[in-house]
């Protein structure tokens, strides 16, 4: 009965491990109207979860932003307004600089488990229009270099299955801006377990210290090594 129980673990361990994690994400840009969607699929479909980020609302005075927030699950719906600012901008970066400065060859182990990601669609629309017609020759010119430049990076970051797609589409005298931005890509859960737990191990401090011997265990000491 035990050696049941052990192989039933084994295999809802490993199929844990093996398990995909499933993100689409969508951004369209229309003028002054942003919506950022993203939908988040595992658990062989039983777990979904779909955000949908309808922004972004200046505001004038202190050139903040109002962001609004649609949280979908199986279970409940969840909305909630938030207003970013730029000293919320700086205070996240420092706090995301002091936890990279505490880990200890962060960028390899996330660059190896970027390259664990696998990019199945890519699709980058771009419509731009100016009232001059050669101003719009130059930010459409402009526009391909700054994409093609963005893809080559990702490419060499991202596993790929497929060509990443991507065009910008002059609109001559008139002013108009549009971007449509599809992205879907999946990686393992095992790839992001094995990831954290590096990330764990590297950190400087009381959360590495908790992964290391004992000195007792530890091997020998400078005075055992002395003759």
């Amino acid at each position: 009965m035990v050696y049941i129980w052990i192989a039933v673990a084994l295999a809802l361990l490993a199929a844990v491990w093996f398990m995909k994690i499933r993100v689409s994400v969508e951004y369209l840009h229309t003028n002054d109207d942003d919506r950022l969607t993203i939908n988040i699929r595992t658990g062989f479909g039983l777990l979904r979860i779909k955000k949908d980020i309808p922004m972004i609302k200046v505001n004038q005075k202190d050139m903040s932003v109002n962001v609004k927030e649609r949280t979908k699950t199986a279970a409940d719906r969840k909305q909630k307004k938030r207003k970013v600012g730029y000293q919320n901008v700086l205070e996240n970066g420092r706090q995301i600089k002091n936890v990279v400065k505490q880990i200890v060859n962060l960028t390899p182990i996330v660059l190896k488990f970027m390259k664990h990601i696998h990019v199945t669609k890519m699709e980058w629309t771009s419509v731009l229009g100016l009232p001059d017609a050669a101003l719009t020759g130059i930010a459409t010119g402009a526009a391909w270099s700054v994409k093609s430049a963005t893809v080559a990076i990702l490419d060499q970051v991202f596993c790929f299955d497929r060509r990443p797609e991507y065009q910008v589409i002059p609109v001559f005298n008139s002013p108009f801006s549009k971007t449509h931005l599809t992205c879907i890509f999946h990686f393992r859960v095992g790839h992001a377990i094995t990831a954290a737990f590096r990330i764990v191990v590297n950190w400087k401090g009381k959360m590495r210290g908790l992964f290391k011997l004992p000195k007792h265990l530890s091997g020998s000491t400078k005075n055992d090594s002395s003759v």
